[in-house]
């Protein structure tokens, strides 16, 4: 029987515990890895990691300690609001999915190849300029489909086993044919790296819920699914690579002048040069987003008004409110013209809110961020709410972005169901904190 009255539950500081390793984990392999990054700051890059772990660990303890608040009196749990919140998600996702691929079926831009993925993301973005022109018919579609995107696919997966066949086959539509259209058709691995995370926040989630901690076969399960991932991510990187003609040998030539590859790191010798390669460059992956957060230390920027931290609203204000273009003026931007690393390198999302909230104001910030986190943990585990399992999965998300890049407030879609999402959990959350039947 599930025990969802625990004060205390088995996992409650779980999350916690792989956040930081995952923290620390990526920010030595930004120190130690195959990637070696010229002029990196590193004693000033550990002293803010070292300072924002220790504010977001205490902002979770307190999380998972406070009480979380009963419904309030006489309010009921809208069970009939969640059913129907899905199943208008789940038509939405699914209609927006087959507009998506008509349209690039249509117009021959649907790709079938396996072997020609990294043409094909090329492809994609070539002639790309920031902030300029204007967004197609495919790119609102897809922007505004998002957030019910993401109800359909945490609740879907989460609900699965008491869906109708109907839904099921429609959110297995949904998921799986995402996954082919977007790493597929247009060489994306975003939508991969996406649904992996969700899985592992729902897995985490109907762990937490059982009260009996993760076991051994499952964590063995775990390891092998996320080294298989791992390989997942390096072909499909080796495939862009490819069709630039790069490799181990030639990438220091052809990359920028602040970065090298150390071919003669450990890596090379274990998988060889192009498995070697690959995994260097999905590393990097990891790990360059320090190097943007270092640099970003040592440069002066002027402050944005709160619309510097997330690209998309900063483009929304200029475009639609007519408010002045900050972006030049972010912390990003003038790094990349102070020290050479562009805006469109990697920066952890700590360097996207130090542009408005400074650097210190950033580690108060995600000390709140990590007590949210915990709020939506609890709440999911013991009381199945599934609201919470949404704020929870969403935050999830970010967090698996952190050393990269500010994930969910980058796009007008992310933006959009982060918007859509804190408002339900603000509104609906607290009537679903009761214990499931």
């Amino acid at each position: 029987m599930k025990n969802v009255t625990s004060p205390r539950p088995v996992m409650a500081y779980t999350p916690l515990r792989f956040l930081l390793a995952y923290l620390s984990v990526t920010l030595l392999i930004a120190i130690f890895g195959p990637t070696i990054y010229f002029n990196f700051p590193i004693q000033n890059t550990v002293i803010f990691m070292v300072a924002t772990m220790a504010v977001m660990t205490f902002g979770f303890i307190n999380g998972v300690r406070l009480p979380i608040k009963p419904p309030k009196s006489g309010e009921k749990e809208d069970t009939k609001f969640v059913r129907n919140l899905f199943r208008v998600s789940l038509f939405i996702s699914a209609m927006s999915l087959i507009f998506v691929v008509s349209v690039a079926l249509f117009d021959g831009n649907f790709n079938t190849d396996i072997t020609a993925i990294g043409a094909t993301y090329l492809d994609g973005y070539e002639g790309y300029e920031r902030n300029s022109g204007t967004y197609g018919l495919q790119f609102l579609i897809y922007s505004f489909g998002l957030p019910f995107a993401f109800i359909t696919n945490i609740w879907g997966l989460y609900y699965f086993r008491t869906l109708t066949k109907a839904e099921k086959l429609a959110v297995l539509f949904v998921l799986v044919g995402s996954l082919i259209f977007y790493v597929l058709g247009s060489g994306k691995q975003k939508q991969l790296g996406d649904t992996i995370i969700y899985i592992i926040a729902i897995v985490a989630i109907k762990k937490g819920v059982t009260n009996q901690g993760i076991k051994l076969r499952t964590l063995i399960i775990g390891i092998f699914a996320g080294i298989l991932s791992i390989f997942s991510f390096a072909f499909i990187l080796a495939q862009r690579y490819a069709a630039l003609s790069t490799d181990a040998f030639n990438y220091n030539q052809k990359s920028l002048n602040n970065i090298a590859i150390n071919v003669d790191h450990p890596i090379f010798k274990l998988f060889g040069p192009d498995m070697g390669f690959s995994l260097t460059v999905f590393l990097s992956y990891l790990s360059q987003g320090y190097y943007g957060l270092g640099l970003a230390t040592t440069v002066n920027h002027s402050w944005t008004y709160f619309l510097g931290f997330s690209y998309s609203l900063s483009v929304i204000a200029n475009r639609i409110f007519g408010v002045e273009w900050v972006w030049p003026d972010t912390l990003l931007y003038q790094t990349g013209v102070q020290t050479g690393w562009g805006e469109t390198k990697w920066h952890t999302a700590f360097t996207h809110f130090a542009t408005d909230f400074t650097f210190p104001g950033t580690i108060l910030l995600f000390g709140f961020i990590a007590y949210l986190f915990a709020r939506s943990w609890i709440s999911a585990i013991r009381y199945e709410n599934p609201f919470s399992i949404l704020m929870f999965s969403l935050l999830t998300l970010g967090a698996f972005f952190l050393p990269a890049n500010n994930q969910l407030l980058h796009s007008p879609g992310n933006l959009l169901t982060v918007i859509i999402i804190s408002i339900l959990y603000m509104a609906k959350a607290r009537s679903h904190n009761r214990q499931p039947s």
